[in-house]
């Protein structure tokens, strides 16, 4: 990777700003008033019965999976598809469960419906799990329909952490699952430097979480301190000009992912609770940016475009499957010298994490792994100006024929 010093676009941007933070400081002193107020907030306007905030979307999930193996002691795997965020795997091996993959619908981000079917006929499996990738929603009402027919209490969990604010067919993400989750990490459609939200309409599972959340520990004051610092740098270098400077310094992390299942679980903080808000008002003003940056996008590069009908999806980052694994190295390195912000996705299918060991099957899911080495997503975020879309399409132009990943 070159180095590069200016302007330089974030992959994915949800700004800060200083009446945010001042709200956080506040919400320091107000301390679980502040946090009950956000999940209530959350309940009413998702209209589920119960809502929790936590310390990330894996935090989240873990918690979910805890709870539904208590009501299900006898199941023990997880279906996921088998190209995800390396977070989710990592959460189920933190609950001390089982990962079981399905392969993805050939150039789709969502599953192979064909081996859904008879992965979900195993009597171990507790849940599957949907995902909305780069907020793109997955069809959650047809796992849901697979599930109900199987007459095995299989679970459906959405993973919504990149779709926070999105829908589909009238239906908000996060509420069309039997329980669902967000993610408030840095980059998604909502930031609260970190965190997490658990949302079900589900009595049964409601009671098991709140039974999970009874262990669950408080930020202590340093770390809230240390999140309090982390705001205040966010919202100082997300910003082109100065993120450069971030992505220069290794120990950020910036980019990287990492299947890392030893992480910490906690309630969320009353400074993050604070931090969140204007979150309706800002979720609503940064979505509506990404659609309309989505349209621009696809205006100029319509070849890129599935047939979404009058609707558009509100993505977090435009996904485009380039035609071969050189010509998608060939624009990010191009990118990274432009600084277009343009990303390579998660760097392998999930069958490819070394630290799972070998237990799948080999050479089983082909169009995962596909989608991992052809695959970029553009920036769509309130920072991309229209040079910097008209930079992208010429970027894509140059380098071949690209598909859009519908």
């Amino acid at each position: 990777m070159r180095m590069r010093i200016g302007r330089t676009l974030p992959p994915a941007g949800s700004p800060l700003y200083v009446q945010d933070i001042l709200s956080g400081i506040s919400g320091l002193f107000t301390g679980d008033h502040r946090v009950k107020n956000f999940e209530s907030e959350l309940a009413s306007f998702f209209q589920v019965k119960t809502c929790f905030a936590v310390s990330s979307g894996k935090a989240a999930l873990a918690l979910i999976l805890q709870a539904l193996h208590e009501l299900y002691p006898e199941r023990d795997e997880v279906l996921i598809p088998a190209y995800t965020c390396f977070s989710v795997p990592s959460a189920i091996i933190r609950a001390g469960l089982r990962v079981q993959l399905c392969d993805m619908a050939p150039g789709k981000l969502d599953f192979d419906f064909e081996s859904l079917e008879k992965k979900m006929k195993s009597r171990h499996l507790l849940c599957v799990i949907p995902t909305h990738l780069f907020g793109r929603t997955a069809d959650v009402e047809r796992v849901k329909q697979m599930a109900a027919h199987s007459n095995s209490n299989i679970v459906v969990v959405e993973d919504a952490a990149q779709a926070m604010g999105g829908s589909a067919n009238e239906r908000k993400a996060g509420t069309m699952g039997d329980v669902g989750l967000f993610s408030l990490g840095r980059g998604k459609a909502f930031s609260t430097v970190e965190g997490g939200l658990i949302l079900t309409d589900n009595d049964l599972i409601g009671q098991a979480l709140q039974k999970q959340m009874r262990s669950v520990d408080r930020y202590g004051l340093f770390d809230s301190l240390k999140l309090v610092v982390s705001a205040v740098a966010l919202s100082i270098l997300i910003y082109p000009g100065l993120y450069w400077l971030p992505t220069l310094l290794p120990f950020l992390k910036l980019g990287k992912t990492e299947f890392n299942p030893a992480f910490p679980i906690k309630r969320l903080s009353s400074f993050q609770a604070g931090l969140a808000k204007r979150w309706q008002l800002r979720i609503a003003e940064l979505n509506e940016i990404r659609i309309k940056n989505s349209h621009k996008i696809a205006a100029y590069y319509t070849s890129m475009l599935g047939d979404f009908g009058a609707l558009f999806p509100e993505l977090l980052r435009y996904p485009v499957l380039t035609a071969n694994a050189d010509i998608k190295k060939k624009i990010l390195a191009k990118s990274d010298e432009l600084g277009l912000g343009i990303s390579g996705g998660y760097p392998d299918s999930i069958d490819g994490i070394k630290e799972l060991g070998n237990i799948f099957e080999e050479n089983g899911f082909p169009q995962a792994r596909d989608i991992a080495a052809r695959i970029v997503s553009l920036p769509v975020h309130r920072f991309v100006k229209e040079r910097d879309i008209l930079s992208i399409v010429d970027l894509l132009n140059m380098n071949n024929e690209l598909i859009y990943a519908k």
